[in-house]
Formats: structure tokens, C-alpha cells, sequence
């Protein structure tokens, strides 16, 4: 078999623990030369111990005397000799990561060096699910956690990924596992790490069916031209497969050549927002997606008869539309901004796995033209239904809601209007499924004469008329009450990027569908300013509202559906809250998996930012931990625990993996964590400003290096970007470089207008951009140079944010010039006057200057001269003449957020000054700066820049 096919086959999780062992074998026997045999021979440790957790946990029946596994382990121990006869394989120590110690105490302070441990110390995790129990001798069984990392790769610019399989023993007895008194004691008895596999990078999702027998993987092989012009047109798509595995991913079933360029372009595989994620039907035979929808096929006025005859005769397509080429609509697409300026219009597939046979949902809102891709909707984050006979799913505006009339960015913008559809599917998935029928992949059921057949669904539904935000449903059969629709809403919804969400809830017929007369508001948007307790352990009195964009892909309790699990943010730290699907009662969920037994002993599970990755089929929580100055961990928390009707204390929770850091780079050597005492900490700070008119709590997260307990050290104030995001307790390679390596203390600001706080103080910065969160900031730094004096140098105060945060980095250093004496700034706003026109959210620029409801969503229209002179006034470039500050400029010269024009016209002002500054263009980025390697050298250019200065 192949090298990659059984690359592939280590991704999924396999039935038998004895198949796991054998594929590591194989791999090295058939292919040695391309693995480490250090890496080998770690797994023959792990896999011995794998055998004596078998045998301990089956009370003996598996074990080296048993026909089966003895001959296996003599197998694999006779196979260890001879290639250590070959050539030594020196032990692994795989507790301690540490390289040998620093030559020089220069090499100590290289900033390369520095920045590849803490940017391989990040853990980023998406895609995770848990199999199914797999039964064992003895009746007791195992499950088989699985999720993706990204890990950063400087050399190659790119990010790599890396799946790991985590193996829970003796499931449903894992409960076992909160009464280890530490994690390693945990990860050597219940569970274990099996070492990660890197997948080719043309691999680009991993969807395991319900059940966990088949493993969907999508492979990606990219041809034709980049245009970045929201096309799909046969000449820029990408050849895509589908790989189906069956029996539990051992065996590669089924590939299918999907038709990408033909009956639609890239598959959609954003699961963070328009995509969301591929779905299997609970069935098991077909999947969901969502693609680009193909644009017109167009010729120039001097090549139309070719053309025309071409696109007639060979693709069956409508003909040509000859000067189309440029038209916006027809030959040009228009985008959704930053990060989707090739996505134009997203319509939705089913391809049948069995008989290969793809097909659109065509009963959906909006036009289905092939002349144009104005106008419509944008279709994704769809599910089948639990029967599989409908299909419902978000649709946003994209011109024919009325909403829209120039497409505005998407990415971070999340009161986009938007609601929930219904379509049946039931006579479609009959044509993808039949076989009896000729079939034309892209023109669907043909009769005998080759014509297409008129076998139509039924027309769609709108199920959500009154909302104007509705997104992210998902199914629930709820003990007692049925099968449910769950979604999150706004009625009113609103005209900031981001706000407070609501919860709702309809019955659904697996024949009918919903029923629309039965809707529930089980949790309603909080829209006062939450009172706040900080003796309050539980949090139930300073429930801020559901600040989250969409639900988890899997978040309810699997025997009754009587809760909901989500991770939403709570002031400065996320959360995971439990949501009585009738009720709609909250609960957050408190623990800590750092605390060295069952019983929390710090503060760290109500400072700690803490996320559910998934729920398995006994209702357990698979869930990550981390801080500001600790890279996340993985946790379990047991179903007994989640479900107890009244939790007034924190619940019993254990550390399942603690993951190593991954080198970005073969030019720096990594260095590992320095011990508790010499990581720093931190704390929020809350301060309660008297300006502004709504009375809301200021937050900050203060970050300490070890260093300031023994000498005053210089304070970098970081303002968060949106402005209505919010900066969370969790670790943050960047600022961990800062603080931790560079010896800076930093006070990430969470001003009013940050998430997590309540609608009214989020709202309250609108119309006031460039005076309350200036003051918000100035107010902070100063209570903390106050309180913080002993360990923080007030005459050495610098301030460093992109975005918005860039935004108040040069409004602080021009109304502020005596505090603030340094800055850093990535693609900053400083004049919204003249990036109204030019940005891809046109709508900030009204909202963020002249307020609530300035922004006319059914209309476009430049900004009237009134409107300019506020906007000016806002800004930071009316505060130029008082900078005195050295200021770092940093821009993409890609980005359609905030255009680079407005870093530049900063930039060459300063200059014109005399003032100290230097301009940082990054030719391929956009608006976030993160391609890996322009990333790392934006942070060591910073942290240069503050060692100069500061």
C-alpha cells in the first residue's frame, strides 16, 4: 500500500488496540527511512505499555501468555532486536523536552531562539472527536479521542498539522481517572498519548462519522490560476477527492472525484463561519457541503464564436457571455473582504458515498442563475436532518434580502443579517441514491431520451421571519419532549460587529420538519450591565449573556439532550456553561485542571480560560485549559459531575494530555517552559472608570516576568482589536514572548465595548471611538502604575495593538504623549474619514464615530461632509502634532480591512516630523499579519523595537 494511504490510515481511530500496534510496524518496517527511529522506538515503549494496561484492566486475560498477544509481543520484541543489530536507537526521555543547556548568556537572550519556544509551545486544536466505546475482554472497553494541531513551520511558511489519537481505557469506568492525585499519574493508568502523525498538507478535513466505522477525508490538489477575484470558473478551482474509509478507518473503501469546476467550484471548508463543518447524514451514506457556486462562462468580443461553440458542444453550459469577462457579477465575482476575497456565492451538495453521485440542493432561497452571481444568499453551516429527509441551514443576505446592497466583509463581523432554512431533500437524496436511473453529475436525473426529469422537492422555508440574526443549528432528541431544533438568535440583532446572542428552540417532525407554531426563547440576549460579585463562586449573578458565534458541533447530553454545553466568553475568560434545553437555565462550570487533586486549590478555575472540545457518547466532557502563562491542556470531566442538578462548588476534573511544544524552525533550538516560579503570573485587574454614561466595570489581564520581583519593569499597555472583541486569560505566544522572554510587563486592556460584558457597555462605545476607550485605557494604566509601583517602572510605559488596538496605540501616544513614550502598531486605523470608501466595512466607520443606527443597511451612500469632520475628529491623525513617541508601523499590503494606506499616511506624517519610526510591509498579508513567517519576524521586530526604546 501506498506511503500516504497508511499515512492516512494512522489518522483514524482504530477498533483494536493489537491493529494500532501492527500499522506502527509496517510503517517503519516498509518505510524506515523516512521515520525516525527514535520516534519508533518511543512507540515501542508507549505499546508495551499499552499491553500491560490491557492486561491489568481485563484481569489478566490479555496478556503475554495468551495466544494472540503473546505471539505478538514476541513478535514485535524479536522485530526490536534485529534493528537494534542494525544501528542503536538511543532511549527517548519523553518527560523533559529540554535541549542541553545554553553555551552563552547571549545565546540565552537570541531573540530567534526565544520566540521558537513560545510560538512551539502553542497548542491549537480543532476537528475534535471521541469514537465510540470499543468492548474489551472483561466488559470493559476503550475510546479513542482524536483531534488536529496546527504547529507552525517558519521554514516552510506554513502551518503543519498534526493528528493525535489520546486512548481513554476502561471506559465507562473512566470516572476513575478524578481521583488521580496528578497528571502524569492519570496519563500512565487511564490513558494514553499516542505519538501525533502529520498529515500531507493537501489534506484538508477529517470527518468521522457518527458511529466512528467511516472516516471521510478530503484531499485537495490545487491547479489553475489564484485570480482573488471571487471567481469559480473551471480555470481557478482545485481538484478535489473524497476518500471514504470503513470498518472503524481501517479500509479505504471509496474515492470520488468530486465535480469541482464543472457543477461547482472549491469546496467551502471553512468550519469557523460560512462552511461550517462537512456533516454526514445520521444514516451514514452521504455527505453535506457547501462550494462556490460556478461563475459564467465568458469570452472577449474577439474569440465569441470559438467560445461559444466550445462551451456548447463540450460543458454543456449555457453559452458564453461574450464582454463578460470584467463585468462584476458575470466575470468577476464580488467578495466577501478580508479573508474570503475568492468566495462569491456558496450553494449547497450532497454527494451519496455509496454510488459516488453528487447533486445540488436546488430548492433553496434565492436565484439559481447561471448568469450571474449577484444577488441571492450565501448558504452553509448545514445539517441533515435525523431522518435524513431535510436539510436546514444559515442563509445570509447577499444582495436579495434587501439588506445588502454592496457586499460588506464577513470574517469578525457577526450581526451580518442572516436566518435559518429548511429544505427537503428526500426526492434528491432518492436520485443520488437510486440505481435505476442514468445520471448526469451535473445536469441530475435524465430520462431514457437523456432530457432531465422534473422530480422536484418541495419549496424551502424560512424558519426564522422575525430574526434578524439567526445561525448554527443544531439537532436534539430531548427526553420526553422529542426531537428539537436549536439555534442561536437575535430578533432586533445589532449593528456592532459583535453582541450578545440569544438561544431558541423548535419542535421538528422527522416527516413534516419544524414545526414554526412551536418556538422557544429558552435563553433571551442580556442587555444590562451584569452586576458583578467577585465572592460569587458559581458566577450565576454576573451571567454577562451568551457571547459565542456558534454552537459546538457536538454540545448536548447524549442520553436525554437535557443540557447544552457551550463555551462562551465571561468578562475576561471563556467558559463552559451548561443550558437547560427547557428551561434555559445557566450554569458555568468550575474547575481547574491544574489543581493537584480533585479539589481546586487556586484561583485558576475562576481566572483560567477554559473551552469544551467535545461530549462523548456517555456524556463526558473533553475540554482545554489555559493561561496566559501555561499553553493549554486537554481534560476530562465526568458525566456524573456535568449533570448534577445543583453545582455550588467545582467540579472533579483531570488533566488526559499535556502536549509538548513543536519546533517552528531548524534554524533556533527550543527551549521548554522555565519552572512555576520563574514563568511570571498574572491577575485581572478591575477598575470602575467615572467618565462615560454607562456605569460598566473596566477589565485588564497583567502579565509579571519573574524579573519584576526583583527589579521594577517597563509596562507594555495592549489594547485588543474589533473594537468589540475582548483579549481572554489564555495563552498567547506573543505576548507570552514579550513578557516572559523579553522581561516586560503587559496590561492587555479590555475596555468597555469588549465582549463578554453585556450589550449596554458594549453599545456604550459606540459613537464614542477615540474618547471612552482612550480614557478606559489611560484609566488602567494608571491604576495599575499606581498599585503595581514596587514591580513596575511608571517613567517606562509603551503600548503596542493592531486594528482598533492600533487605532488606540496612536491615540494614546497623541493625547497621552507624557505616559505613553513607545509604540508598536499593525494596521492601524488612523484616519476613518478617508477609509470609509476604501474599506471593506464601510458600516464601522458610521457606527464606531456617529453611533447607533448611522449606518442605512438598505442603502449605500458615501459619507456627507458632517460626517467626514466627526470622523476626522475621531481619529487618531487629529491628535499628530503632540506624538513624540518612536512608533513601529506595520501593515499587509493585502488587507481590505483597514486599507494600507491609512499605516502609511500615519507613517509618513511621523516622519515628516523627525520623529523615530520605521514602516514594516508585508507584501503577501492581509489584515491579521499571520503568515508564519511574517508573523514571527513582526514580533521580534517589535520586541527590538521596545528593547531600543523602552
Amino acid at each position: 500500500m501506498q506511503y500516504r494511504s497508511w499515512l492516512r490510515f494512522l489518522t483514524v481511530s482504530t477498533a483494536s488496540t493489537i491493529s494500532i500496534i501492527r500499522s506502527h510496524c509496517f510503517v517503519y518496517d516498509h518505510y524506515h527511512p523516512l521515520i525516525s527511529k527514535a520516534h519508533f522506538k518511543y512507540n515501542h515503549l508507549l505499546l508495551n505499555t499499552h499491553l500491560s494496561s490491557l492486561s491489568s484492566i481485563s484481569g489478566g486475560s490479555f496478556s503475554s501468555s495468551s495466544s494472540s498477544a503473546g505471539s505478538f509481543v514476541s513478535e514485535l520484541n524479536n522485530n526490536m532486536s534485529k534493528r537494534s543489530s542494525v544501528e542503536t536507537i538511543s532511549p527517548v526521555d519523553v518527560s523533559d523536552n529540554t535541549d542541553e543547556p545554553y553555551s552563552s548568556e547571549k545565546e540565552k537572550q537570541d531573540d530567534s531562539l526565544l520566540y521558537n519556544s513560545y510560538i512551539a509551545a502553542a497548542v491549537e486544536i480543532s476537528q475534535a472527536n471521541v469514537s465510540p466505546p470499543q468492548p474489551q475482554e472483561g466488559g470493559r472497553g476503550t475510546i479513542m479521542l482524536s483531534f488536529l494541531r496546527l504547529a507552525r513551520d517558519i521554514d516552510a511558511n506554513t502551518k503543519r498539522k498534526y493528528l493525535y489519537n489520546v486512548m481513554l481505557w476502561n471506559h465507562p469506568s473512566i470516572t476513575a481517572i478524578t481521583t488521580s492525585s496528578s497528571s502524569s499519574s492519570s496519563s500512565s493508568t487511564t490513558c494514553t498519548v499516542l505519538p501525533p502523525t502529520q498529515l500531507p498538507s493537501n489534506v484538508i478535513a477529517r470527518i468521522p462519522s457518527p458511529s466512528g466505522d467511516k472516516v471521510a477525508i478530503w484531499i485537495q490538489n490545487t491547479c489553475g490560476a489564484e485570480t482573488g477575484n471571487g471567481n469559480a470558473s473551471s480555470k481557478n478551482v482545485s481538484k478535489q477527492i473524497v476518500e471514504i474509509w470503513t470498518q472503524g478507518g481501517t479500509t479505504l473503501s471509496q474515492q470520488i472525484l468530486l465535480p469541482t469546476g464543472t457543477l461547482h467550484g472549491n469546496v467551502c471548508t471553512d468550519a469557523s463561519w460560512f462552511g461550517g463543518a462537512i456533516q454526514w447524514n445520521a444514516q451514514e451514506t452521504a455527505l453535506l457541503y457547501s462550494a462556490e457556486r460556478m461563475t459564467p462562462r465568458t469570452a472577449s468580443y474577439f474569440d465569441q464564436e470559438n467560445g461559444m461553440k466550445k462551451s456548447a458542444k463540450e460543458d454543456k453550459q449555457e453559452d458564453v457571455i461574450v464582454g463578460g469577462g470584467n463585468v462584476l457579477g458575470i466575470g468577476i465575482g464580488e467578495n466577501w473582504g478580508e479573508k474570503y476575497r475568492r468566495t462569491s456565492r456558496l450553494d449547497l451538495f450532497v454527494v451519496h458515498v455509496e454510488t459516488k453521485r453528487v447533486g445540488r440542493v436546488d430548492n433553496v432561497p434565492g436565484r439559481l442563475s447561471m448568469t450571474t452571481t449577484e444577488g441571492g444568499y450565501v448558504l452553509g453551516q448545514a445539517r441533515f436532518s435525523p431522518s435524513g429527509k431535510h436539510v436546514v441551514y444559515t442563509a445570509w443576505d447577499a444582495g436579495e434580502g434587501g439588506f445588502m446592497p454592496k457586499r460588506l466583509g464577513s470574517i469578525y463581523c457577526y450581526q451580518r443579517h442572516c436566518a435559518l432554512y429548511q429544505s427537503s431533500v428526500e426526492r434528491l437524496m432518492e436520485r443520488l441514491s437510486g440505481d435505476k436511473v442514468n445520471w448526469d453529475g451535473m445536469d441530475g436525473l435524465l430520462d431514457e431520451d437523456g432530457k432531465k426529469q422534473d422530480v422536484e422537492d418541495e419549496e424551502c422555508l424560512c424558519l426564522t421571519p422575525m430574526d434578524r440574526l439567526a445561525r448554527s443549528p443544531r439537532f436534539c432528541h430531548v427526553e420526553g419532549e422529542g426531537t428539537k431544533l436549536f439555534w442561536l438568535s437575535h430578533n432586533q440583532g445589532f449593528d456592532t460587529h459583535g453582541g450578545v446572542m440569544g438561544l431558541s428552540s423548535m419542535e421538528w417532525d422527522d416527516v413534516m420538519g419544524a414545526k414554526t407554531d412551536s418556538r422557544k426563547d429558552i435563553v433571551k440576549p442580556v442587555y444590562d450591565v451584569p452586576e458583578v460579585d467577585d465572592d460569587d463562586d458559581t458566577g450565576i449573578k454576573v451571567f454577562p449573556g451568551l457571547f459565542l458565534n456558534q454552537l459546538p458541533e457536538v454540545c448536548f447530553t447524549s442520553k436525554d439532550g437535557k443540557y447544552m454545553f457551550v463555551t462562551s466568553q465571561w468578562r475576561s475568560t471563556s467558559k463552559i456553561l451548561r443550558i437547560s434545553t427547557s428551561t434555559g437555565e445557566i450554569q458555568r462550570i468550575s474547575f481547574d485542571l491544574n489543581a493537584q487533586s480533585g479539589e481546586c486549590n487556586g484561583n485558576a478555575a475562576t481566572s483560567a480560560s477554559q473551552s469544551l472540545l467535545c461530549i462523548t457518547d456517555q456524556g463526558d466532557a473533553i475540554v482545554t485549559q489555559s493561561e496566559p502563562n501555561s499553553p493549554p491542556v486537554i481534560g476530562f470531566i465526568p458525566a456524573s459531575s456535568l449533570l448534577e442538578e445543583n453545582q455550588h462548588g467545582r467540579v472533579p476534573s483531570s488533566v488526559l494530555a499535556n502536549l509538548g511544544p513543536i519546533s517552528a524552525t531548524c534554524n533556533a533550538r527550543l527551549k521548554t517552559f522555565a519552572t512555576n516560579d520563574e514563568k511570571g503570573s498574572y491577575s485581572i485587574i478591575r477598575v470602575s472608570p467615572p467618565h462615560g454614561n454607562v456605569p460598566a466595570p473596566v477589565e485588564g489581564i497583567l502579565l509579571l516576568p519573574s524579573k519584576s520581583k526583583t527589579s521594577r519593569v517597563p509596562l507594555i499597555v495592549v489594547p485588543h482589536g474589533g473594537p468589540h472583541s475582548c483579549t481572554p486569560t489564555s495563552y498567547i505566544p506573543s505576548y507570552a514572548y514579550l513578557s516572559q522572554g523579553g522581561g516586560y510587563a503587559i496590561l492587555h486592556v479590555n475596555f468597555r465595548g469588549s465582549t463578554g460584558f453585556g450589550q449596554a457597555a458594549l453599545e456604550s462605545l459606540a459613537g464614542n471611538a477615540g474618547t471612552q476607550d482612550v480614557l478606559d485605557c489611560k484609566y488602567l494604566t494608571h491604576h495599575v502604575l499606581s498599585r503595581f509601583n514596587d514591580s513596575i517602572d511608571e517613567t517606562r510605559v509603551g503600548v503596542c495593538g493592531g486594528s482598533h488596538g492600533g487605532f488606540l496605540s496612536a491615540h494614546l501616544i497623541g493625547q497621552y504623549p507624557d505616559l505613553f513614550k513607545v509604540a508598536a502598531m499593525r494596521n492601524p486605523v488612523t484616519n476613518i474619514a478617508t477609509m470609509t470608501t476604501s474599506t471593506d466595512i464601510p458600516d464601522w466607520c458610521y457606527i464606531e464615530a456617529l453611533g447607533i443606527g448611522s449606518y442605512d443597511w438598505t442603502t449605500f451612500r458615501g459619507p456627507t461632509g458632517e460626517d467626514l469632520r466627526v470622523m476626522w475628529e475621531a481619529s487618531p491623525i487629529a491628535h499628530i502634532d503632540n506624538v513624540k513617541a518612536p512608533t513601529l508601523v506595520a501593515i499587509g499590503n493585502s488587507d481590505k480591512r483597514v486599507p494600507p494606506s491609512q499605516g502609511m499616511e500615519y507613517y509618513y506624517a511621523l516622519r515628516s516630523k523627525g520623529i523615530d519610526t520605521k514602516l514594516l510591509i508585508y507584501q503577501e498579508d492581509d489584515h491579521a499579519i499571520d503568515k508564519v513567517r511574517s508573523e514571527a519576524d513582526h514580533w521580534i521586530n517589535i520586541k527590538r523595537w521596545f528593547d531600543k526604546y523602552l
